[in-house]
Parts: structure tokens; C-alpha cells; sequence
């Protein structure tokens, strides 16, 4: 029998290291019952294929295939709410911009999100029109070179671990939304990162929510991940 709860144990995990942080606790216990069950009747074996390789139990257990996208509003908010800091150094950004020109006289340039830039000698890279956004933040200091890519680096690296390792970011747990792959299962911190990259195009990101105009309820990096955000409470049913 120990050798049966071993494989019960190392198949049980390999099932919940896939779904979203809400179901795991529900399928350990589930399915470790079942399985104990099933091996107590000698039929692990039998139950085991049933199942299918962990990767097909998790996606049957989660049972989020179907589920739709989740509410575009609540979506909203959390997007505002996750990205604050982002917001903040752009608030700061204007202040600071704003007081320049009645200081000194001098023009500014501004977006949101904040346009970025690398320098590499006197060569520039950057997604914004006509100039280098480095110049055209020119006078900023800490608050530019500083407080934008600490900023960015909230919005997408750790906001997207944190979808990767708990399915969801602050402001999608207050809207109470999940971030899921097309067969509700967990999503690897790869895309977490990469669904969350358009921030580094400046206003460009808004192209994202484009499939919004016409009533789609994914970004076009939800498509281009095989992601989706759904309602928490699907994960309950």
C-alpha cells in the first residue's frame, strides 16, 4: 500500500501543479480520495488511465474549457488598479513637466504609458515619434530614468509571476478575475510575462485592447498566449 500512496501522491501533484491557486486545495483532496478509494479495490491501475497523463486530469478537473471570458469592466478596474504605480510616475511625469514650462519655458512631451528608450552612444532606440524618448524627457532625471522602469518592471515581470504562480494579480483577486490558459489551466510565468509586455510600446499599448472596439473580451495578447481571464467564481462550481 505504500507504494500505491506514493504513486497516488506524485500523480496528485503533478494534477495540481497545474490548475489556478483556487482549485488545488478542492483536487488534492478529491482526487487523493479517489484514488485511495480506487487503490483500496485494487483498481488504481484502472483509475490511473482513466485519468490520462496529469496533464489531461488537470484540464478535465479544472473544467474552465468552456468558461467565457470574464466581465470587460471588472477587467478594467483591475487593469487601473494593478498598474497604480505605472500611473503615479505618469501623474508625477506631468507635475513635473508642467512646472518646467512655467519655470523655464521649455515644452514636454508626455504619454501614457510613458515612452521608453535605450541609448547606445549617440545612436537611440525607442517606439517614439520623431525623437528619442530619453530627450523628450529630458529634465526628468530619477523620476524618468528611475521610477518608469521600476514602474514597468511592476506591470509586466511581477505582475506576471504573480498570474503565473497564483492566477492572478492584486487588482483581478479585489475584481475577483483569474487568469487561466484556453483549457483552465495554470499559465506558465513565461506568459505571464509575455501577456503583459505591451506597457514597453508606450500609448502603442492601447493597440492591445483594439479587439475590445468590436466586443471581443480578449486583448490581443490573450489571443497570441492561448490566455484567458475568467470569473474567479467559475473555479467554484
Amino acid at each position: 500500500m505504500s507504494d500505491a500512496k506514493q504513486t497516488i501522491d506524485d500523480y496528485t501533484e503533478r494534477v495540481v501543479r497545474q490548475l489556478p491557486a483556487p482549485d488545488r486545495d478542492r483536487a488534492k483532496a478529491e482526487l487523493g480520495d479517489h484514488l485511495s478509494e480506487a487503490a483500496e479495490a485494487g483498481e488504481l491501475d484502472e483509475a490511473l488511465s482513466r485519468l490520462g497523463p496529469p496533464e489531461e486530469a488537470a484540464a478535465s478537473f479544472a473544467g474552465l474549457r468552456p468558461a467565457p471570458p470574464g466581465p470587460m469592466d471588472r477587467r478594467i478596474v483591475a487593469v487601473v488598479i494593478d498598474n497604480l504605480p505605472l500611473v503615479g510616475v505618469t501623474i508625477a511625469l506631468l507635475v513635473q513637466g508642467v512646472a518646467r514650462v512655467a519655470e523655464e519655458g521649455v515644452g514636454f512631451s508626455l504619454a501614457f504609458p510613458p515612452f521608453v528608450s535605450v541609448k547606445i552612444g549617440d545612436a537611440c532606440v525607442s517606439i517614439a515619434p520623431l525623437q528619442c524618448a530619453a530627450d523628450a524627457y529630458a529634465g526628468a532625471g530619477l523620476l524618468y530614468s528611475l521610477g518608469v522602469p521600476l514602474a514597468l518592471l511592476w506591470s509586466i515581470v511581477v505582475l506576471g509571476l504573480l498570474e503565473a504562480w497564483t492566477g492572478a494579480t492584486p487588482g483581478k483577486r479585489v475584481m475577483k478575475l483569474l487568469v487561466v490558459t484556453e483549457t483552465g489551466l495554470r499559465i506558465h510565468p513565461v506568459t505571464g510575462i509575455v501577456r503583459r509586455l505591451s506597457p514597453l510600446l508606450g500609448p502603442f499599448a492601447w493597440l492591445d485592447w483594439v479587439p475590445v472596439a468590436w466586443g471581443d473580451r480578449r486583448r490581443l495578447l490573450d489571443r497570441l498566449t492561448e490566455t484567458k481571464v475568467v470569473s474567479a467564481a467559475e473555479t467554484r462550481r
